[in-house]
């Protein structure tokens, strides 16, 4: 009896452990599984996620997937630009006052042999969060579910890149 007891403890925490681990891995984006990932990377404990739908529009999603607190659903806006050693996209995502940019790129970093003219790259990517044109927010990714940039777009006019400061 006492073997049949530890047996059973031992595979609920091994179901747990599974669970625990398919969840943490399923957390790394919020697209559904009929949608295509553009962009996905965690902030903080979050996680955004866009997505495009069958009918080539975007959904952004920010949360957890058991607790998604903003999906909004938008054509293409996307701009760009280029940097030394690289560039910038960005997708715009607008409610009312309020703008979501989610952005992502790679430039120069700090000189690893000035002699050869050899550079590290930096990637960075997040979101801002804009209201009437202003940043309030800078939300950086820590983490990604995906690639490090944006990708896998349907076909769209590009927009103005703006600079925010």
């Amino acid at each position: 009896m006492k073997h049949l007891r530890l047996y059973g403890q031992s595979k609920l925490l091994g179901v747990l452990s599974l669970l625990f681990l398919s969840s943490s891995l399923y957390a790394e984006n919020v697209c559904h599984k009929q949608e295509t990932i553009s962009f996905s990377c965690h902030i903080q404990s979050k996680a955004v996620s866009v997505c495009v739908s069958a009918q080539d529009t975007l959904i952004y999603r920010f949360g957890k997937p058991e607790q998604i607190e903003l999906e909004l659903h938008a054509p293409v806006q996307f701009s760009s630009t280029a940097y030394s050693g690289g560039g910038e996209g960005r997708l715009r995502f607008s409610n009312g006052r309020y703008d979501y940019i989610v952005y992502s790129g790679i430039s120069n970093g700090e000189w690893i042999d000035v002699e050869a003219g050899v550079r590290e790259k930096r990637e960075f990517a997040g979101i801002y969060v804009v209201k009437d044109k202003q940043v309030l927010a800078d939300l950086k990714c820590t983490d990604y579910a995906d690639k490090h940039y944006i990708h896998d777009l349907p076909a769209h006019e590009q927009e103005p890149f703006v600079y925010f400061d």
